[in-house]
């Protein structure tokens, strides 16, 4: 697994991240989208957890999670709509956290098979004029992305 990259183009308002993942498609599509594994993977014990995941997994479908930082008694939420959903290539969908005021923007997500696994290029848009949400997700993608990658590595692994 290389190292997760993530890039805020504040001035247009996207985020483009990317990493290899030493795993299959289909099984990187399936922690994207199952919610057992979604609570597995996404959040850590010094950043903040998730929990709660439901998914309506079709275009029109929403989806939702809970989420908590270390060390805070309060949840947030995140959630969203399925735009698109084409396993084990494509999933898009709408992005609508707590703490940006459920302010929308859109996350497509690509998944290409390479020799040692997956290749995932994620493109974060919409955030508009928000430099700091745009920063601030930016960071956020890389870690999410690390996270991932060592959660499906490993189920691989045991495979």
């Amino acid at each position: 697994m290389m190292n997760a990259s993530a890039v805020a183009d504040v001035e247009r308002g996207v985020i483009h991240a990317r990493i290899e993942i030493h795993a299959p498609p289909d099984a990187v599509f399936r922690a994207l989208t199952d919610p057992r594994e979604l609570a597995a993977w996404w959040g850590s014990a010094d950043t903040y957890q998730t929990s709660d995941w439901r998914v309506d997994l079709r275009p029109g479908g929403r989806w939702s999670a809970a989420a908590r930082r270390r060390n805070e008694e309060r949840l947030t939420t995140v959630r969203g709509e399925y735009r698109v959903v084409d396993p084990p290539r494509v999933l898009e969908y709408t992005w609508e956290p707590s703490w940006e005021d459920f302010q929308q923007t859109l996350v497509r997500i690509e998944l290409e098979a390479t020799g040692a696994g997956t290749r995932m290029t994620v493109t974060h848009s919409g955030f508009g004029a928000r430099a700091e949400g745009c920063r601030m997700h930016g960071e956020g993608w890389k870690l999410v992305l690390e996270w991932l990658a060592g959660h499906v590595s490993v189920a691989e692994a045991a495979s």
